[in-house]
């Protein structure tokens, strides 16, 4: 059975359906990236979900004539933080404000994030993490037509032991402190407080859980990991128990090791040993390198570390991409807004992928990923009718993918 989150499936199931046919007229159709692109195509949307696609122009009475553009499928953003912006110089600030400031005020500020993914092409986010705890109503409230935005497939806290990223000596704080700055919901230690954790989570309205391993291991290789592996086990068990996935925030090379061996489905950041990526091969686990967050941070960790963490998430990604990995956008929005997320396309063509490849990580790769392959991330009969275009080729030119000059999501027309 494939997997569709639990809460998006009830939301999908009470939407009312779109009355009227659409066709849409496609000079260039990418019907699924990596397979040859068509000329002149008529796509008949009915009900939300494509019905035909046939060749040649078609008449018809509701036409969308992008007869000058390439048309693909709407765009997915494995790795986002639709509520979050993160002040690299202060950090601190950023969780407080997160954390401290009404609920509703913090909702209404991410709506301006939620609708530029949208119209930049991304019909679908995963989102994994939110400190401020509003992702969840955010994504109801879309797929009930409150707002506009994408189709979200969310987790608000984030699993995680004891002196992780998230304690409060991280931040240079006294414990008392720590429920106004860091996200303590998904604390857990040991198998039986961690299965507790992931059941909470997604009891509150996790589709995917999170699993974020301690960064000061990765600084330090002399410890392997902060977590053991029979914490790790019990979240992984948990969540796949109760049909949800799991996205590993990696530390360690250890820490990878034991994530894979326990049946992560993602791997996201990296960098990630020749080691690691043979496992992922053999566990069929895709992989999220996040190119633009590391470039974003780099001379931040090379004055910190001396190290260029850059360089190794590059290559990482080749020696994955290489291997027969999977691999899959994601932005790590939240360092940098909506408008910069296609620049993670420039930073994979560099590393060395096609621009084809580049387009399939954020469409058929990450559908697939998300088990959501029969409904999104391609363009055929029966599918969700989740369209972008551009005026250019991507296929060409990968910037062209940040020109998106059309958005359709479920049918609805959201940037024409």
């Amino acid at each position: 059975m494939k997997f569709v989150p639990y809460f998006l499936a009830i939301i999908l199931a009470s939407l009312p359906a779109h009355a009227e046919t659409t066709t849409i007229h496609a000079g260039r159709l990418i019907q699924e990236a990596g397979k040859p692109v068509l000329e002149e195509q008529t796509i008949v949307i009915e009900n939300g979900t494509i019905k035909e696609v046939n060749a040649g122009f078609s008449p018809a009475e509701n036409i969308i004539d992008l007869s000058c553009c390439t048309v693909m499928p709407g765009l997915i953003d494995m790795h986002s933080h639709v509520t979050l912006r993160v002040d690299l110089k202060n950090p601190i600030g950023t969780l407080l404000d997160k954390n401290a400031k009404r609920k509703s005020a913090l909702a209404l500020g991410s709506l301006p994030t939620v609708r530029g993914m949208l119209e930049k092409g991304f019909t679908t986010v995963r989102n994994l993490g939110d400190p401020a705890g509003i992702t969840y109503d955010i994504r109801n409230a879309i797929m009930m037509g409150i707002v506009d935005g994408p189709r979200i497939i969310a987790t608000e806290s984030q699993i995680h032991v004891s002196g992780g990223d998230y304690d409060p000596a991280s931040f240079g704080l006294r414990d008392g402190a720590e429920t106004l700055i860091t996200d303590i919901r998904g604390r857990c230690d040991g198998p039986i407080d961690c299965r507790r954790a992931v059941r909470r989570e997604i009891r509150r309205g996790a589709d995917v859980i999170k699993l974020r391993f301690a960064g000061p291991a990765l600084m330090d290789p002399k410890v392997p990991s902060y977590e053991f592996a029979d914490e790790i086990n019990a979240i992984v068990e948990t969540a796949h128990r109760l049909n949800r996935k799991v996205a590993a925030h990696v530390g360690s090379p250890e820490g990878v090791k034991m994530a894979i061996e326990a049946g992560v489905d993602t791997i996201e950041h990296g960098p990630l040993t020749a080691e690691n990526i043979d496992l992922m091969k053999i566990h069929k686990v895709s992989y999220t390198p996040t190119l633009l967050a590391a470039f974003s941070i780099r001379e931040m960790i090379k004055k910190a570390t001396g190290r260029d963490l850059y360089a190794e998430h590059v290559a990482s990604l080749k020696a994955a991409f290489a291997k027969g990995v999977p691999i899959l956008f994601g932005s790590d929005l939240g360092v940098f807004g909506p408008d910069r997320v296609p620049e993670e396309f420039r930073h994979m063509v560099d590393a060395g992928m096609t621009p084809t490849d580049a387009l399939r990580t954020a469409t058929i790769n990450a559908a697939k990923a998300l088990g959501m392959e029969s409904m999104i991330g391609a363009l055929n009969i029966g599918m969700q009718a989740d369209i972008i275009a551009t005026a250019g080729n991507p296929l060409a030119n990968i910037d062209e993918i940040g020109k998106v000059t059309f958005v359709m999501r479920g049918g609805k027309v959201y940037k024409k």
